[in-house]
């Protein structure tokens, strides 16, 4: 794609999000509705986002893609979306519409890629477990055949957004025999199917984004089968893939923290009553930051020109997903620490305070969910300096 076709595209998505984006105000880590008003607006949005052809553009045109579409495209939407604060899709509808494309029956994509176009599925990832989270492949959940429908019981833990969500993507063992790998197996989930009890977990941001989901004797029909028995591990890892699109846009939002870091500066009082960006030794801390800020955005472009040529690397998102998380983390604690230090901030940047507190509590989860810091420095490691397992 030429530059001058990527700046109209940026220019026409930034003039839609301006007029059609719900006035909602954006959370860091915050997604699920707050009341029903709410919902029935993120479910409106998306369906706009989707008819206007910003979001499944790069679906086959038989299931409403777009022939002019470009891998860009995708990231300047996310990009777009986050320099505005607007409603961002949830990254779990985006793995289930992948996985039913590439693995989905006929039937499976008939009735189900509609329905996520429309804004009427919401999607969840049934994924994670009490005590198997990074190595997903440990997972205990059963899903034992019984005729020709499977009883599945277990526990799911960490399940953004299971309690609005209209379906979810289940990973289950159903034959213990084999490869923990193998013995794996994937279904499309109705979320309101007998044998299914919610949980939200109430977070330290105070919102309930995560979920506990317990299985209790759910019956579910070969229908729901997604993709092969005992592929499940190729269902999962290939749809975790549609999350790239996020890569680049973590960028941008670095960038939007370090020119609220400056707004904070501007506008915080310190102790002997001058204003902190005044001062040397802030004005050395946001030259450091920024110079940190311009290195990942050099590691996300990278990893972005790679992908758009299909020559990535295993190690490029392990990478760039660590960088910037981990970047996310000091930002957030060099904001905090001048907050504390201030006798006041102007009110005019209340907001700014709000959200560098907000950014605050839901940076750790970041170095988490998709992947801890921990397990991508060990990936890392051996994957692109060839380090041995157990070093």
């Amino acid at each position: 794609m030429n530059t001058e076709r990527a700046a109209s595209f940026r220019s026409e998505v930034r003039a839609f999000i301006a007029a059609r984006a719900p006035r909602l105000r954006q959370q860091e880590g915050v997604r699920a509705p707050q009341s029903p008003d709410e919902e029935r607006e993120i479910r409106r949005w998306l369906r706009g986002l989707y008819e206007a052809g910003y979001l499944g553009a790069g679906w086959p045109t038989e299931w409403g893609g777009t022939l002019d579409h470009h891998p860009l495209h995708d990231l300047i939407v996310m990009e777009e979306l986050l320099r505005a604060r607007a409603y961002r899709p949830l990254d779990q509808v985006m793995l289930a519409s992948h996985a039913i494309l590439e693995f989905g029956t006929d039937r499976q994509r008939a009735d189900l890629l509609p329905r996520i176009r429309r804004g009427e599925h919401i999607w969840c990832q049934l994924f994670s477990e009490p005590d198997a989270g990074s190595d997903l492949a440990s997972l205990r959940t059963r899903a034992e055949p019984k005729g020709t429908d499977f009883v599945v019981t277990g526990q799911k833990a960490w399940s953004t957004d299971a309690q609005w969500a209209d379906m979810g993507i289940l990973l289950a063992r159903t034959d213990p025999s084999v490869d923990r790998h193998a013995g794996l197996t994937a279904f499309a989930v109705p979320m309101h199917l007998p044998g299914i009890e919610i949980r939200p977990i109430r977070e330290m941001t105070g919102s309930s984004e995560f979920c506990e989901v317990f299985l209790d004797e759910l019956r579910l029909g070969p229908e729901h089968v997604l993709g092969d028995l005992g592929g499940g591990w190729s269902v999962v890892t290939s749809g975790l893939a549609s999350e790239r699109a996020f890569i680049g846009a973590n960028a941008v939002q670095l960038e939007m923290m370090f020119v609220d870091l400056v707004s904070l500066c501007r506008a915080a009082r310190i102790p002997d009553g001058t204003i902190a960006i005044d001062h040397e030794d802030i004005q050395a801390q946001l030259a450091a930051a920024l110079s940190k800020v311009e290195g990942v955005k050099l590691i996300v472009r990278d990893t972005v020109e790679r992908i758009l040529h299909d020559e990535e690397h295993p190690s490029d998102g392990p990478l760039a997903k660590l960088a910037y998380t981990e970047l996310n983390v000091e930002l957030c604690e060099l904001a905090l620490g001048i907050i504390a230090s201030s006798i006041s901030v102007d009110a005019a940047e209340a907001e700014v305070v709000t959200r560098w507190y907000e950014n605050f509590l839901w940076s750790r989860a970041l170095t988490i969910s998709g992947g801890a810091s921990e397990i991508l420095r060990g990936l890392v490691g051996r994957q692109l300096l060839g380090l041995p397992r157990d070093s």
